[in-house]
């Protein structure tokens, strides 16, 4: 019981470990984006008052109500600047209003990140320390005359490792403890690979949503200074606010699903269904959302598998919105169900459109992975074959990937073979 609690203690303390850089990465990447919107809106209205006239020599000030609550003071800003002629004021309200509403749902999409990073994290950290656990037991039925002050000797360096340096390791330079040594280096090698893995992943989350929100506040600025009197541009600002709310939503609901995934909260409803009928029904719906493009399938009767209906598709429909994405308007996309020659049931989705190099075939399932510039994204949020990915993976199947660049790409989903499977078929 002793080691199993160590190793828990020592997951925990890995795991709060990187959640706290973590925390305090975000928090200076998020104090320099406020610095730098703040610092832009400035430089924009003082242009606005002294056009040619600017210099950075201005005296410049920020007055607020400071008999109000805290959280009314973005209300009451105001900007004062002067030369040696004049003074100007300009009041701010709007602007930090907005500034003020926007961290602060960024913060708190950070925070339940970063909450559900540190659930999954911490049973990631148990389950890569199994194998100490496991030699902690093996070790307690080695024959008693072997010296055990060894294992002290072990057990106080693995306690004074710096979990926070690269190249931690432990070495006590004894023979006996040598493959012991080996395997403990081994895990902690793969721990900081999955909590770097880990905080790139939030980084990247993170800097996906400041993308929609710097959009957002550009709109809000062209709102301040123009919108009020413009019934055009405010409304053209609105749209695109809305839009970019939109694609916000979905970025996090994506994130939230993946977390889901990780931490083993994501339950599937598994049944027999015809792999047939999901891509007819991701065709029809393809038809209507794009009716100018043409969605074929190609299918030579049912096809049986074993799986959650709704999942996969999910998965057939983000394969096909991918392929649709990267193939030119009007392009052929097929979709066609098939049993191979492992007997197992596929479902394919293929376009003609730039293809994806070599280079980049290895990764296309990564979290966030941008592949050349010629995929650059175009309305995705860099998480959908990452979900289609999950998706395959709990139902223990895998992608096939054949693409040529300048020709097209086909990515097969195969299931493993349904035992009530009658039409066998190849590819």
């Amino acid at each position: 019981m002793s080691e199993t609690r160590r190793t828990t203690s020592t997951a925990a303390r890995i795991n709060r470990s990187f959640t706290m850089r973590l925390i305090i990465m975000l928090f200076w990447v998020n104090l320099l984006i406020l610095l730098l919107t703040v610092i832009s809106w400035c430089y924009i209205q003082e242009k606005n008052a002294l056009s040619s006239a600017w210099q950075p020599s201005l005296v410049r000030s920020f007055t607020v109500a400071s008999d109000l609550p805290w959280y009314r003071w973005p209300d009451t800003v105001v900007y004062s600047f002067h030369d040696s002629q004049q003074t100007f004021t300009v009041s701010g309200g709007i602007f930090f209003h907005m500034v003020f509403h926007m961290y602060a749902v960024l913060i708190a999409m950070e925070a339940l990140m970063i909450l559900l990073d540190y659930g999954a994290g911490r049973q990631k950290a148990e389950k890569l320390l199994e194998p100490l656990r496991k030699m902690a037991r093996t070790a307690q039925n080695l024959d008693k005359t072997f010296d055990t002050r060894k294992y002290h000797d072990l057990e106080e360096t693995i306690s004074r490792i710096d979990i926070n340096t690269d190249d931690a390791r432990i070495e006590t330079g004894d023979r006996d403890l040598k493959g012991m040594e080996d395997a403990v280096n081994g895990l902690l090698r793969r721990t900081r690979e999955a909590y770097r893995q880990q905080t790139r992943f939030v980084s990247d989350a993170s800097h996906e949503l400041r993308t929609p929100i710097s959009v957002i506040r550009g709109y809000a600025d062209m709102l301040d200074r123009w919108g009020k009197n413009d019934e055009k541009v405010r409304d053209e600002a609105i749209t695109a606010i809305r839009k970019e709310a939109d694609g916000m939503q979905r970025l996090v609901e994506q994130l939230l699903f993946l977390s889901r995934g990780d931490s083993g909260r994501q339950t599937l409803n598994m049944q027999q269904l015809d792999l047939t009928d999901i891509a007819r029904e991701i065709c029809e719906e393809m038809s209507m959302i794009d009716p100018g493009r043409e969605f074929l399938l190609q299918q030579s009767g049912p096809v049986q598998a074993l799986g959650d209906a709704g999942m996969l598709k999910q998965c057939a429909r983000i394969l096909t919105e991918n392929a649709r994405r990267y193939s030119a308007a009007g392009e052929r996309i097929t979709l066609k169900t098939f049993i191979n020659t492992r007997h197992e049931s596929c479902l394919s989705v293929q376009d003609n459109g730039i293809g994806i190099s070599p280079d980049d075939v290895p990764h296309i399932f990564e979290r966030f992975y941008r592949s050349d510039k010629a995929r650059k994204r175009e309305g995705g949020t860099g998480l959908g074959l990452s979900i289609a990915k999950w998706i395959a993976d709990a139902h223990n199947a895998y992608f096939d990937v054949i693409t040529r660049e300048g020709v097209g790409t086909r990515i097969t989903l195969c299931l493993p073979a349904c035992p009530q499977q009658n039409n066998e078929g190849s590819n």
